[in-house]
């Protein structure tokens, strides 16, 4: 069903979201620019409560639903080129430092907020026990995404979790053919489309090893190979300047810290002493052998 015609059905809605409904088929023309935040305010509701909406027209999140809003109405109203309604990009020639600040921090916020809404805790919890029990957590990620894989390979070793993440083709496709149902595979990628991952993930499920996939689509090739799917918040489009793929890095570090906080509170007191005695082996603030 068309997204237009699901908002027109008043029984399906309650009243508060029926107001929320009422403005946004209002203000179609200005809907391009609003974050969620400026919608909650006009429609005297809040960010959650547009999220639920959205989540009940069968979208992820406000970010989706806006982007399908516009190309249904610009579809359906036909609307010449010159007043098609356009998606502004988040920063633009027009914006000042101040302005770029505050938009900044209001697109990670969103981030961080979409991705912690689509969130299943029973879920979350079932990861990190896997990371706990897994011999290996096996990191796969290419591009802007294999920083990520950095940063988790340092988290993890913090919680006592040994855990790898190669940058080449050849070692990760390696590291897949060397793994087995011991390991755990943690694959990020934002468009769950690369070839390069898709072989990886094809050699791990021959290896009988379990998938963790981070990314913003469970309709992906990828997404068929994972064992968990966890949904990252994302910007509108892949484009570059459009910062999608910042965006997504803010997902997918929350998604990472989170289960960092759970790992770290599963197995408290053993970490605590490990890194008691990690500080001891770099050497502390006095010693003249300290290795920092």
């Amino acid at each position: 069903m068309r997204l237009l015609r699901k908002m027109q059905e008043q029984e399906r809605f309650s009243p508060s979201e029926q107001n929320m409904i009422n403005y946004i088929l209002s203000h179609k023309r200005e809907l391009a620019e609003l974050s969620i935040r400026d919608l909650a305010q006009r429609t005297y509701s809040s960010p959650a409560g547009i999220f639920r909406l959205c989540q009940k027209l069968g979208l992820k999140g406000y970010n989706e639903f806006k982007l399908r809003f516009i190309s249904e109405v610009n579809r359906t109203e036909k609307a010449s080129p010159c007043r098609e309604i356009k998606i502004k990009r988040p920063i633009t020639s027009m914006d000042n430092p101040e302005g770029i600040v505050q938009k900044m921090a209001a697109l990670e916020i969103e981030s961080i907020e979409e991705t912690k809404n689509e969130m299943d805790m029973a879920q979350v919890v079932r990861v990190a026990k896997m990371m706990r029990k897994a011999a290996s957590i096996d990191i796969y990620a290419y591009d802007q995404n294999y920083h990520l894989a950095q940063s988790m390979v340092f988290n993890m070793l913090q919680v006592k979790c040994v855990a790898v993440a190669n940058s080449s083709m050849t070692a990760q496709l390696a590291q897949a053919m060397l793994s087995d149902s011991t390991h755990l595979a943690v694959i990020i990628s934002r468009t769950g489309m690369n070839k390069r991952l898709l072989r990886t993930a094809q050699l791990l499920k021959q290896q009988g090893t379990k998938i963790v996939l981070l990314s913003t689509s469970e309709k992906t090739p990828l997404a068929k190979y994972a064992d968990e799917f966890l949904y990252v918040a994302n910007t509108l489009d892949l484009d570059y300047i459009d910062m999608g793929g910042m965006i997504f890095s803010v997902g997918v570090r929350y998604y990472q810290d989170v289960l960092f906080g759970l790992l770290l509170s599963l197995d408290y007191d053993d970490i605590e002493k490990f890194t008691n005695r990690l500080d001891d082996g770099m050497g502390h603030f006095d010693d003249n052998d300290r290795l920092w």
